[in-house]
């Protein structure tokens, strides 16, 4: 058994062996004064491993002169043989020659001002190394800087190349061409959005000269508006008129409006249900109006409208305002309002900086009324492709609070607090071949406050089918949670359509008051598993979720019914 235990290792070591040898089968023997041996041993590798091939030989060679040439060596030249009379042995001997110069620059246009703008923009002198390749990189980096600044019909080339023993005398000649000044700006695609507003988002472009670099800034601007699943500059148009021309824009325009409704069946709070109308690009013009309602069970619900006005003074600044009431049963009545003003900085990635001001009402208990004012601020960076049913991308977002809080209490007499919260959200989508994805959401949040027991309706509620799937609507209110909900998906359609498996974990904190006057900080551990469908319909995708709180018999899992619909 042992000595056959030696039979793999010994196989192994004659392949390595063999291996070797047969990498070790041909040498190079270089002579020259100018290339370092590692870079020609590299340049030399093909031909070393296939002796007989000739073509890898001449590469070989063709390589060494290659880089003489590009350092000014431009006589170089190379000689190969290979030994044959023991080991393989290639013998490189190359000889350098005399390295040369740029003698002579001369630049021929067709006038002054030509001449004047070559010069300017041209970084080659009399002088410099005679490189055939800086030489030709040069030139294109200088007929890049000017047709990308107002004249996108100019030429650029080498006329004379004379070599003698002195040097190199480098003629160049070009022509600007007329200068094209931008007449109209064309956005092909827009099917919704009014051409005026894609423009005043764009900036100033019309009558001023052709600059890609401006062109290709409008085109971020633009993608910024955030109207658009997708934006590209095509390039110049040209007209009949060489002096003038349309820049071409290509958008891609989804589908503005949403409604979203859904129904579910839970436990003593009986039927639930959630509607939302979100109204986008109204009238073309980039403004969103929505609306939404939620019943969380008997006695519960949510009212909330909130207006959107994008192009503030021209600039990528939205401005959202809201309203939303909140009545939580016979405990208490939440009143919010307040504006977020938006900036985006690309396509992708937008901040937000706003003020609410809260108004609590409380029917019973040591706090009558409540006013709490709110600074906010977030981030937020967005990748899910598609944004509706995404397959593949992240979305991430952080958003922090300053609150201060003045509160008038039973029978008489008042306080006041200061808080701060801290929110995050994270989503990762990512696909496992052609037809299954897998998709991770992160969610965590906290609020810290000067008073150590923080008033129920300060609390983040948790539970539901938006958060903590298999449990009541709310069914916990605590201070502090980080909750990840983790999703293995089976696609079956290209419009959203799959079925899915899912499984949610929450970690949550509350400090409770103890009836001997104190508090403790109670640490709560919950699980939810299940599976859900999205099928299309004709009004849109239609879902059913199912989820179970693990040790709980099935009939009393929780059941979602959900529409969502684009239009």
């Amino acid at each position: 058994m042992r000595a056959r235990g030696w039979i793999p290792i010994a196989v192994a070591l004659v392949l390595g062996l063999a291996a070797h040898g047969a990498r070790a089968a041909a040498r190079l023997e270089y002579r020259g004064a100018v290339l370092p041996a590692r870079v020609v041993q590299s340049l030399a590798a093909p031909a070393l491993r296939a002796p007989a091939d000739s073509a890898a030989l001449a590469a070989a060679l063709g390589g060494v002169i290659g880089r003489l040439q590009n350092l000014g060596y431009l006589d170089a030249r190379a000689r190969a043989e290979w030994d044959s009379s023991g080991r393989a042995t290639l013998s490189l001997q190359v000889a350098e020659g005399e390295r040369l110069r740029v003698r002579s620059l001369a630049l021929d246009t067709p006038g002054p001002v030509d001449s004047a703008r070559f010069a300017g923009a041209l970084g080659l002198a009399a002088g410099a190394w005679a490189s055939p390749t800086a030489v030709r990189e040069e030139l294109e980096r200088t007929l890049r800087e000017v047709t990308d600044h107002g004249y996108p019909y100019a030429t650029l080339g080498v006329s004379g190349w004379t070599v003698d023993s002195s040097g190199v005398a480098l003629r160049l000649s070009g022509a600007l061409g007329p200068q094209v000044t931008i007449s109209r700006v064309r956005i092909v695609g827009l099917q919704v959005t009014r051409p005026s507003v894609a423009e005043r988002s764009m900036g100033r472009l019309v009558g001023l000269p052709y600059d890609r670099a401006a062109a290709e800034a409008a085109r971020d601007r633009l993608a910024q508006l955030g109207l658009f699943r997708s934006v590209a500059y095509d390039g110049l148009e040209g007209e009949g008129d060489w002096g003038r021309g349309h820049l071409v824009y290509r958008v891609e325009e989804p589908a503005y409006n949403r409604f979203e409704g859904v129904v579910g069946v839970q436990g003593a709070a009986g039927t639930v249900g959630l509607a939302r109308l979100d109204l986008g690009n109204l009238l073309g013009t980039g403004r969103v109006l929505g609306l939404s309602w939620q019943s969380r069970g008997k006695g519960l619900a949510d009212f909330g409208v909130n207006y959107l006005e994008p192009l503030v003074l021209g600039t990528p600044l939205g401005v959202e305002a809201s309203l939303a009431q909140q009545v939580q049963d016979t405990l208490y009545v939440r009143t919010r309002w307040g504006a977020v003003l938006r900036y985006a900085l690309s396509g992708q990635e937008r901040i937000e900086g706003g003020f609410q001001q809260e108004r609590v009402v409380q029917a019973q208990g040591e706090i009558e009324e409540a006013a709490l004012q709110n600074t906010l601020f977030a981030l937020e960076r967005s990748t899910l492709e598609p944004p509706i049913g995404p397959r593949r991308g992240t979305r991430v977002r952080v958003s922090a609070a300053q609150i201060f809080k003045r509160e008038r209490l039973r029978p008489a007499g008042a306080r006041s607090a200061r808080a701060s919260a801290v929110e995050t959200r994270g989503e990762w989508h990512l696909p496992l071949g052609l037809a299954a994805g897998l998709s991770l959401e992160l969610l965590a949040a906290g609020r810290f406050s000067s008073q150590r027991l923080l008033p129920d309706f300060e609390r983040y509620p948790l539970g539901g089918a938006a958060t903590l799937r298999g449990y009541d609507e709310e069914a916990f209110r605590i201070d502090r949670y980080a909750l990840t909900r983790l999703e293995w998906s089976r696609f079956l359609g290209a419009r959203g359509q799959r079925g899915f498996v899912f499984w949610d974990h929450a970690a949550m904190a509350t400090r409770r008051p103890t009836v001997d006057g104190g508090d403790r900080f109670d640490v709560l551990q919950r699980d939810g598993i299940g599976f859900g469908l999205r099928l299309e319909a004709a009004g849109g995708l239609v879902g059913v979720d199912y989820g179970l709180e693990p040790g709980r018999p099935p009939l009393e899992g929780k059941i979602h019914l959900r529409l969502v619909s684009t239009f």
